[in-house]
């Protein structure tokens, strides 16, 4: 079965990786450390052969770690699936850090122009800018209705911080 994955990439810098834990048995989590907490939920729950794509969302301007942290995503997913048997595909989807209207027209249409009709999807919220949810929900609600997707998981990764470093983190599911 063909599983859409949607992850918002973060602009800042430095991102902690962090153990995310799941206090719901529906959402299994890995103790592994990661710095985005979709990859928890994917080590601990694709066990069998799977076929991945992977769409990542990533605002840009002078200041964004965008390119850098989308590079850290592809090689900690390809972490945690090296042991098993799964096939990855990417599409990154680049828009500039605005909130205009042309913007948010052209992320919406090219995030619905990469969802496949069928798949399953999970998406990952936890980063990026307030704008982006918005968005990613319109798109859900799109494919959910037109192009006969499921939506398996919206998922959040939650944090305190103390010191300026993720603590007590946990990911949950918002579907």
């Amino acid at each position: 079965m063909k599983k859409t994955i949607i992850c918002n990439i973060p602009m800042k810098a430095h991102i902690d990786k962090s153990v995310y834990i799941s206090e719901d048995n529906s959402i299994p989590a890995s103790d592994r450390r990661v710095s985005f907490p979709v990859n928890a939920f994917i080590d601990a729950a694709i066990t069998e052969t799977a076929e991945l794509k992977v769409i990542l969302l990533a605002k840009e301007d002078e200041y964004s770690a965008a390119t850098k942290n989308i590079e850290l995503f592809k090689s900690e997913l390809a972490a945690v699936t090296d042991d098993k048997n799964v096939s990855i595909s990417y599409a990154v989807i680049n828009t500039a850090f605005s909130e205009d209207k042309t913007v948010h027209e052209q992320l919406m249409g090219k995030l619905v122009d990469e969802i496949e009709v069928g798949s399953h999807l999970i998406v990952d919220i936890t980063y990026g800018p307030k704008d982006l949810p918005i968005i990613e929900f319109t798109a859900l609600s799109f494919a959910e209705k037109y192009l006969e997707c499921e939506i398996d998981n919206i998922l959040y990764g939650q944090s305190s911080f103390s010191n300026g470093a993720a603590v007590n983190t946990k990911i949950c599911d918002m579907a």
